[in-house]
């Protein structure tokens, strides 16, 4: 018996959807690649706890994408109302010191995206004399952009009864 034409077109496709190792295709990361990238990500995320313990607002947003997305509080974020009522409430901070507590896990998903999942935590004062401490678990989605990496997306949570963020 002859294949028809379909029976070869059908076994073409077949054969065509195996599949490729993932280790094989064009562009695809090794681990030293990973790592690398990892610890960029990982510095990154330093280096912007550090400008926001000095309380240098503009410093913290260019951590930050120009169009973030950002979820919080059980709510989409409005990130243009967001960056433009950063600068007072820095300003009314005397105290801020964050850190990130262990574990904090950096997973790079390709050359252009990484992902943070880590629990922040940060120690604020304010000018009425008030201390409280905020502790919030976050995912930041990264990305480079203007030669650097940047938070493109960012989700916060609070455990329910620790109030609100501040």
């Amino acid at each position: 018996m002859r294949p028809t034409g379909w029976g070869i077109v059908l076994a073409g496709l077949v054969a065509g959807c195996r599949g490729v190792e993932p280790a094989r295709l064009p562009g695809a990361l090794d681990e030293a690649g990973k790592r690398a990238i990892a610890d960029t990500v990982r510095a990154e995320s330093n280096r912007m706890l550090v400008a926001m313990a000095a309380r240098q607002i503009d410093s913290v947003l260019r951590f930050y994408g120009r169009q973030t997305a950002y979820v919080g509080e059980g709510e989409i974020g409005d990130w243009g109302a967001i960056v433009a009522s950063a600068p007072p409430r820095y300003a009314s901070y005397t105290h801020l010191d964050c850190r990130w507590e262990d574990p904090f896990r950096v997973d790079v998903l390709s050359r252009t995206s990484a992902v943070v999942t880590a629990i922040l935590s940060c120690e604020k004062g304010n000018q009425a004399g008030e201390r409280w401490l905020e502790r919030v678990a976050r995912t930041e989605v990264l990305a480079p952009e203007e030669g650097r990496w940047r938070i493109v997306a960012v989700h916060e949570s609070m455990k329910p009864g620790t109030g609100a963020l501040r």
